[in-house]
């Protein structure tokens, strides 16, 4: 008598529903870590000599880069746009303090 069993590795992916509110959390941390930015901008400004650097601006078009890549993934709930979303958020504050 012969015995088969099937196993399956049924290992399911995140659903849209699930990527959506990651990438929605994402925009939360982007707000964030926005204030975050302009709280080291400005300890910069009045510390430092009163001007930005290159690392500044860097920062803020990361921020804006990850809201694009947050507002993407929410429309097309992509896995990688979600990781680039959390990754230029937490580049934003991060370049900054390199300043």
């Amino acid at each position: 008598m012969e015995t088969t069993t099937t196993t399956t590795t049924d290992t399911p992916g995140q659903t849209p529903f699930t990527l959506r509110v990651w990438a929605s959390f994402g925009l939360l941390l982007l707000v964030a870590c926005l204030v975050a930015t302009f709280m080291i901008t400005l300890r910069d400004a009045i510390e430092g000599d009163g001007a930005g650097g290159m690392f500044i601006v860097a920062g803020f078009w990361a921020l804006a880069a990850g809201a694009v890549a947050g507002v993407a993934a929410l429309i097309v709930p992509r896995r990688g746009l979600v990781i680039a979303q959390y990754c230029l958020a937490i580049a934003g504050p991060f370049l900054a303090v390199m300043d």
